[in-house]
């Protein structure tokens, strides 16, 4: 997409104006990538217009239980089978550390 807000198809001859948002996630520190020059500046910056940082799990094991209860949930839906964690079980799930973060979790 150029900076007018349109596209040109892949093999296209003509580009069509479009209306999008592009959200974008990494586990690089593009900054210091930018710094390094293995980033482009100017795609750090068209990228970086509204930064979120979400915290690894690992930060907030508070939200653990209500992550395995909607993932439980989830699959209850899915099988037809209600399950519930046992209070040890639970327990162990949240004082594990993560470091595959949220999917690992799932």
């Amino acid at each position: 997409m150029d900076v007018d807000g349109r596209v040109q198809r892949l093999g296209g001859r003509h580009s069509i104006a479009i209306n999008a948002r592009l959200v974008a996630a990494t586990n690089r520190d593009l900054k210091a990538m930018v710094a390094d020059g293995k980033f482009r500046e100017d795609l750090y910056f068209r990228l970086n217009v509204v930064p979120l940082r979400i915290p690894p799990l690992r930060e907030r094991p508070e939200d653990i239980p209500v992550m395995l209860t909607a993932f439980l949930e989830s699959l209850s839906r899915k099988y037809g089978a209600r399950k519930r964690l046992a209070p040890e079980v639970l327990q162990a799930l949240s004082d594990y550390h993560y470091p595959g973060n949220v999917r690992e979790l799932e």
